[in-house]
């Protein structure tokens, strides 16, 4: 294999791109993109970075320091100023080689209990020499209980290569719903953003279901799933843990027991008002949120200019009418 001083991230499918900008592109549209999301929805990081105040906890104010400027809007820049130092390796995983006979004294092995050699011979069929390998394979390699990310030299390694792309999307935008509407009914986060495509939740006559059959109770169902498992997300990833959705906590009083009133009334729910923290989210991300759910239903190209659509748009998106038409 060509040798080559490219960087080489775990989370980036290939080993390597032809422009330093194909490495952000690649992130924003992976992994990374997603880890850089949750973290830009963190309370505590939103708190600590508009009032300079670390957070006391030692892992936040250790993940929050090396995060860098979260409040960059584009990824591709804070990909350039902090993200590539966070994921590069140090090392780019060993490789399967060939010991040639011809320099057998001169080849440098892999460290003791990092590899096997196996020779090969070459008289008999690919066939049996496949099967064999994988006899040997299975004595000597722990198989999908291999921890890869235990071998990361990354200053912030993934928790796992074991992830779906679309599930985490779903519980990230599913979350921020929740964030920017607190009081939606989860079936509404469902539906709005058409993560059952085929189930009718509209125009549903509720008498011939029962609760456990109800297409509603099955959508609020997944919600709450989604949820609960992308809130886990944020708090482990917080913590410098991604893609993780194990049950977690949050750090309690993370700015310490003086500063923990300004913190609730800087990113808490209000009856009457809402937080700084929410005003930011509303600006940041409401048009975002808009655009997701009119490309979901539909809504856009000639539908937008239906007037009446308009009208009912953000009634429909708050959960107070089902109705577009």
């Amino acid at each position: 294999m060509k040798k080559t001083n490219r960087p080489f991230y775990k989370g980036i499918v290939g080993f390597t791109r032809e422009l330093e900008e194909d490495y952000g592109s690649a992130a924003e549209d992976g992994i990374y993109g997603w880890w850089w999301r949750y973290l830009r929805l963190s309370p505590v990081f939103w708190f600590a970075r508009t009032t300079g105040i670390a957070p006391r906890n030692a892992q936040l104010a250790k993940v929050f320091e090396q995060a860098g400027d979260l409040g960059e809007e584009r990824l591709i820049k804070w990909w350039k100023a902090t993200g590539a130092q966070l994921y590069v390796e140090d090392k780019r995983p060993r490789e399967v080689r060939l010991v040639a006979e011809d320099n057998l004294e001169e080849f440098v092995f892999y460290p003791k209990g990092k590899s096997i050699v196996v020779e090969i011979p070459l008289t008999i069929s690919q066939g049996t020499i496949n099967k064999k390998i994988r006899k040997i394979l299975a004595e000597h390699h722990a198989g999908r209980s291999l921890d890869v990310m235990a071998y990361s030299t990354a200053q912030w390694p993934l928790h796992t290569k074991r992830f779906d792309l679309n599930t985490i999307e779903r519980e990230y935008w599913t979350l921020l719903y929740r964030m920017l509407y607190p009081d939606i009914a989860a079936w509404r986060i469902g539906d709005r953003l058409k993560l059952a495509p085929g189930l009718n939740l509209r125009d549903v006559d509720r008498w011939k279901f029962n609760r456990t059959t109800s297409p509603v109770h099955r959508m609020s169902s997944t919600i709450g799933r989604y949820l609960y498992k992308a809130q886990w997300t944020l708090w482990n990833a917080e913590q410098g843990s991604f893609p993780s959705a194990n049950k977690a906590v949050p750090i309690d009083k993370p700015f310490g027991s003086k500063l923990h009133d300004e913190y609730l009334e800087a990113t808490g729910r209000r009856i009457d008002t809402i937080s700084p923290w929410h005003e930011w989210l509303n600006r940041q991300y409401h048009q975002d949120l808009v655009y997701r759910i009119r490309k979901k239903n539909n809504l856009l190209g000639m539908s937008s200019i239906n007037p009446r659509m308009l009208k009912l748009l953000p009634k429909f998106i708050a959960g107070e009418t089902d109705l577009l038409t």
